[in-house]
């Protein structure tokens, strides 16, 4: 039953109901979602109560952090009446505190509610999946780590030239968007080349911060998509390593990009997971959900405090494997660099000792495993936190 008190936008577009919200629609990618058009509709000054649920992504936080192709908060702020009562949804769980700065920083008009939902609404996609697919794995221990990148962010491209070439590593380097990705999980080289073109033979650095990297007239936050050659001896950022799945998924060609899992990265010991954002903004989606749903020790790097919040959320770490003690520094150049240390630590290690510890982890991975999947009788949409602002309003 959808709440009668309230007016819904989610995904950049604008719903009247759960059931025609539920009903079959396209989903757009977050730089093409419609935002500036549905939320014009936030000028008219309203009784209700409004949410505008952005449930798949961490982002909106432009200029204080993000593109500016990511203005969510911008766009609510500029469109509303300054009477109407909003509330704004991400999947951060450190939200709260970045709309605080953003708001230092911009000075806005108005100041509205913020209700992060984390992990949001990729943790339903995945575990639909996983009660779907029935393929057999095999599993044939042959790398100690691997890490899957496909969008070439800085972050993901630095990693990749640290340890690409070091003995027990593996990875793959797609950069294949969603669109390019055929029926049948093939794709060819057309969208990897668009992105290899976009790029610049020039000097980079990491900003006074940390955070940044800068070249030319350029300064970019690391999970932005890279627009300089970081190609090293050991990693070649023109050469793409397109890793394919023998398993399939019917009617559902995504899955080849966010769920289905290639040989490799079963016969790999540890998932290194270079996550959505790196800077200020928590976020949870397939490709921690991956490790964590198929049972496989991972490491991620994200954001400050990432594992702060992992913990919150109530999974277990894997201290007898890694030392998380990196989780409390701020500046991603140091963070990466305490993160990648515990990596070649994992690649030098004796291999009776990491077949003790992995071992050691097992009714973790089981654990963190069951929890994941148990979310899937709880479905949070729009709607879902609507009821649930209003239960705690009133109690």
């Amino acid at each position: 039953m959808t709440p009668d008190n309230w007016l819904f936008f989610s995904d950049g577009l604008q719903f009247e109901s759960y059931e025609q919200w539920s009903s079959p629609w396209e989903l757009a990618h977050p730089t093409d979602r419609d935002w500036k058009v549905s939320l014009k509709a936030l000028s008219n000054p309203t009784d209700k109560k409004i949410i505008v649920f952005d449930g798949i992504e961490s982002g909106g936080y432009w200029p204080l952090i993000g593109s500016e192709a990511e203005p969510l908060l911008h766009l609510i702020h500029t469109h509303s009446h300054p009477d109407n009562k909003i509330w704004f949804t991400n999947t951060d769980a450190y939200a709260q505190r970045n709309y605080e700065d953003w708001c230092s920083l911009v000075n806005p008009k108005m100041r509205i509610n913020v209700k992060p939902l984390h992990p949001g609404n990729d943790l339903f996609k995945f575990i639909k999946r996983h009660d779907k697919f029935d393929g057999e794995l095999k599993f044939n221990r042959k790398h100690r780590v691997i890490c899957m990148v496909n969008r070439p962010t800085y972050a993901r491209l630095l990693t990749l030239r640290e340890l690409a070439g070091l003995n027990g590593f593996t990875y793959s380097y797609n950069c294949t968007d969603l669109s390019y990705v055929q029926i049948d999980g093939e794709s060819n080289n057309e969208c990897f080349d668009m992105h290899l073109g976009m790029t610049v033979e020039a000097p980079w650095r990491y900003s006074d911060d940390g955070n940044k990297i800068e070249f030319l007239d350029t300064s970019d936050y690391v999970d932005l998509n890279c627009g300089v050659n970081m190609s090293n001896k050991r990693f070649d950022q023109s050469k793409r390593v397109n890793l394919k799945t023998v398993h399939s998924m019917e009617d559902d060609p995504d899955a080849y990009h966010d769920f289905l899992p290639v040989q490799e990265w079963l016969d790999s010991d540890i998932d290194l997971v270079c996550e959505t954002h790196q800077v200020r903004q928590f976020h949870f989606s397939d490709k921690t959900m991956r490790p964590l749903g198929f049972g496989k020790p991972f490491l991620v790097i994200g954001c400050h405090g990432w594992y702060k919040a992992f913990k919150e959320l109530g999974f277990q770490l894997y201290d007898e494997l890694f030392d998380y003690s990196f989780d409390d520094i701020e500046p991603f150049n140091d963070r990466h660099s305490a993160i990648l240390y515990q990596i070649k630590n994992i690649l030098n290690m004796d291999e009776t000792i990491l077949n003790n510890k992995l071992l050691e982890i097992r009714d973790k991975i089981s654990y963190n495993k069951n929890l994941l999947l148990g979310y899937r009788d709880f479905e949070m949409n729009a709607f879902e936190m609507a009821r649930c602002i209003d239960h705690y309003q009133k109690t």
